[in-house]
């Protein structure tokens, strides 16, 4: 895990980072130069939701669907939270693929209506289904079954057999079923997604469970366009903003976390050519600018970590043993 923030460090949450493995990519010759001057630490702990939460120093049990709510700037509460998120499921010759909600295209009177379906579902349960935004959506049941399943954004470009609901499998199961078939009728009935995305087909339950009770972060800042960040972020009560355009907006003298998720849809669904342009994209923007603020002495500490492979920090102490390697 990172070194605890201080003062004056920047630690910078890139998902996607290292690629996702199964079909590894030559990083851009801009990261591997980056990546040369910084020490390399092993953390066991790999996944964009199961680092996050370790990043905030949170429980590996807390509700990431309760969380995510807090960031939509819903009122905390305690009852149990599961995402609900619809998403587009594509035949692939053996395999089912999903394609997550970044890829659904809805506008907010289709996602009411389709929501107000996949509820019909829960309602004998005691299901209360909020569309919180037209591609986010949040379940919660009076007496949940027990559910392990994995994140949306582990699954997201992959089969989605190997990753079907466990815990009370019949139950969950027999539910995502029936939601299936209400949205393939309310497809039938007007909505078909737009040329640019799939239809919603289908649903994925996520993050399930209570949102943990408030915990100090170490830093003092975020800055981050995920719900999920931006909720862990209100539960620590920092101050979180969406992500500038680059490192200029920031105050080097606090300990800030900043959130680049461009090369994680690229890692996800196999697009290598995106992922190296987005990669060569955050080494430009971000991690050399905020190189040469350490150089000139005024950061102390960069810390740039990926959603899998290894801890990237940079010190003053490791730039003057670089430099003089090169200058001899």
């Amino acid at each position: 895990m990172p070194k605890p923030p201080a003062s004056s460090s920047v630690t910078i949450y890139v998902p996607g980072l290292c690629g996702r493995g199964e079909s590894p990519q030559p990083a851009p010759q801009s990261f591997s130069r980056a990546a040369a001057r910084a020490q390399q630490h092993p953390w066991e702990i790999e996944g964009y939701t199961s680092r996050a939460v370790a990043l905030f120093d949170l429980p590996a049990s807390a509700g990431l669907a309760a969380l995510a709510r807090l960031g939509e700037g819903r009122p905390p509460d305690h009852r149990w939270w599961v995402r609900c998120d619809p998403v587009h499921l594509v035949v692939d010759r053996h395999r089912l693929l999903l394609l997550d909600n970044d890829t659904v295209m809805l506008d907010a009177g289709d996602a009411a209506r389709l929501g107000a379906r996949v509820a019909e579902v829960f309602a004998s349960d005691g299901g209360l289904l909020e569309v919180v935004a037209p591609t986010r959506w949040y379940l919660s049941l009076d007496t949940p079954e027990p559910l392990q399943v994995a994140d949306l954004a582990e699954v997201a470009g992959r089969d989605v057999h190997p990753f079907l609901p466990a815990g009370n499998a019949r139950y969950w199961r027999t539910r995502l079923n029936e939601a299936q078939m209400l949205l393939h009728e309310g497809l039938a009935g007007g909505h078909g997604g737009e040329a640019s995305g799939g239809e919603a087909n289908s649903v994925w339950l996520w993050g399930p469970g209570y949102a943990p009770e408030p915990r100090r972060a170490s830093f003092t800042r975020v800055f981050a366009d995920d719900v999920l960040i931006q909720g862990m972020a209100r539960l620590a009560e920092v101050v979180v903003a969406s992500l500038p355009g680059g490192p200029d907006a920031l105050d080097l003298e606090q300990s800030t976390l900043a959130v680049w998720r461009a090369t994680h849809a690229p890692a996800q669904y196999g697009d290598g050519d995106a992922w190296t342009a987005s990669l060569d994209a955050f080494v430009t923007t971000w991690w050399e600018p905020l190189a040469r603020e350490m150089r000139a002495g005024r950061l102390k500490r960069l810390t740039v970590v990926g959603d899998r492979g290894p801890i990237y920090s940079l010190e003053p102490g490791r730039w003057r043993k670089w430099l003089g390697r090169w200058a001899r």
